[in-house]
């Protein structure tokens, strides 16, 4: 990996790999944003990829991507803590697999330069029909969240867990202010993202792509961008009084959702630390919550623990019989309770490293995985893949009993059935 300063708050990261006849390129824009600035961003994201000023409707974008060896547009929006990540990407051929020996990464990086900084405009606004189609898409996406029942659930927990930080926005905002948004909005929002995010260009290839930085280079330099490359994402702190949130909905399955901080720390050897305890607890089927609270005890469908290094926080979440709500609270807290005892052993700790650190290899296996590593790792001073899955290597029976008594339970969530379910 080679990191390069490319502008203000620009750089760019290559990542050569020889595994793959593909190459890709990615944009990827960290910003602060409100509730509106996050359905704006998501907006935006649909407008920008469906056409540009060179191709003016879907048909012909699709055509110019077919026609560079059938590369494809990708990206979105999601949360990073407390700030949002914005990418934009394109999958390409890699150069040194072409027919005729083209320069077709050179060619993807201005068709992206297109979409991102050339979009499609009239009377200085977006057309207005890409405008109304793209609100319709993000207003049926945020709607069809509630149709998928566990991350409706982990999503309520978050919004509840970190109320009153950007955290607990959801990932596309909410219908109510994507339906208020105006067209002058999506065009101011391209501005500030353009102008006020620090951005970095991750390409994977085999090949240095020096022209492709050059290419972003020549554009990022037109802007007026005084940006400070800086995380804004701060610790959660529980407030001592844990949250108890219930809602009935018509399910067939009860969803139980804990909420937890935890002492991720300042280095990156602390958060190797928590991961490695949040696996232990309610990772792989190894961990204390399969186990005990799934297997022996049976108290759920599923029990499982997801760590967010970024906020200081996991989240427990498990599906279960409503009868069972109690015993799988308190038999999730007991298996807690367990470690912070000190009732661990080695083998239990190596599992879980060695299956960490096999799943931290396989983000080398798809062009996707890798930049998203990368992507999300912009902070953290160069790390690689590599350096990481030494740390976790590292962690110690000791290190992960000290995690779990750091460890407060902020926030409980129970999605259960609604009256005329039960009476059915």
């Amino acid at each position: 990996m080679i990191i390069s300063e490319i502008a203000n708050g620009v750089e760019g990261c290559f990542i050569k790999s020889n595994k793959f006849k593909t190459s890709s390129i990615s944009v990827n824009m960290f910003i602060p944003a409100d509730e509106k600035a996050v359905s704006a961003y998501s907006l935006l994201y649909l407008i920008l990829t469906d056409s540009t000023k060179d191709y003016p409707d879907y048909t012909s974008l699709n055509k110019a991507l077919k026609n560079l060896y059938n590369a494809s547009l990708f990206g979105g929006v999601q949360k990073f803590g407390d700030m949002r990540m914005v990418k934009f990407g394109i999958s390409v051929l890699d150069d040194n697999f072409t027919l005729s020996g083209e320069k077709i990464s050179n060619m993807a990086a201005d068709l992206l330069l297109g979409a991102i900084f050339n979009p499609l405009l009239e009377n200085s606004k977006f057309k207005q029909e890409v405008f109304e189609n793209s609100k319709r898409i993000l207003i049926d996406t945020i709607n069809a969240q509630i149709n998928e029942k566990r991350g409706y659930a982990i999503s309520k927990t978050e919004n509840a867990m970190f109320e009153n930080e950007p955290a607990s926005i959801q990932n596309n905002g909410t219908v109510k202010t994507v339906e208020s948004l105006t067209n002058e909005d999506i065009v101011e929002a391209h501005k500030t993202l353009l102008q006020n995010s620090f951005v970095r260009i991750n390409v994977i290839s085999q090949n240095e792509p020096k022209a492709v930085f050059e290419r972003f280079k020549e554009y990022f330099n037109l802007l007026e961008r005084k940006v400070e490359k800086k995380n804004l994402t701060t610790f959660h702190k529980t407030a001592g009084e844990i949250k108890h949130l219930e809602e009935k909905m018509n399910v067939t399955q009860g969803k139980l959702c804990l909420g937890f901080t935890l002492k991720t720390g300042e280095t990156r050897q602390e958060v190797a630390n928590s991961a490695v305890f949040v696996d232990i607890f309610g990772g792989g089927p190894y961990s204390k919550l399969f186990t005990n609270v799934r297997e022996k005890q049976s108290l759920c469908y599923y029990c499982a623990a997801r760590l967010n290094s970024k906020k200081g926080a996991f989240i427990v979440d498990s599906g279960i019989l409503e009868e069972n709500k109690d015993k799988a609270y308190n038999g999730i807290l007991e298996q807690l309770k367990e470690i912070q005892n000190g009732n661990l052993s080695e083998e239990e700790v190596n599992s879980s490293k060695i299956a960490l650190v096999d799943s931290l290899g396989s983000y080398n296996d798809q062009t996707a995985t890798l930049d998203s590593w990368y992507a999300v790792s912009t902070f953290n001073d160069g790390e690689t893949i590599e350096d990481y899955a030494n740390l976790i290597k590292n962690v110690t029976v000791d290190d992960v009993i000290a995690v779990a008594n750091s460890v407060k339970l902020d926030t409980v969530y129970f999605l259960g059935k609604s009256k005329e379910e039960n009476n059915d």
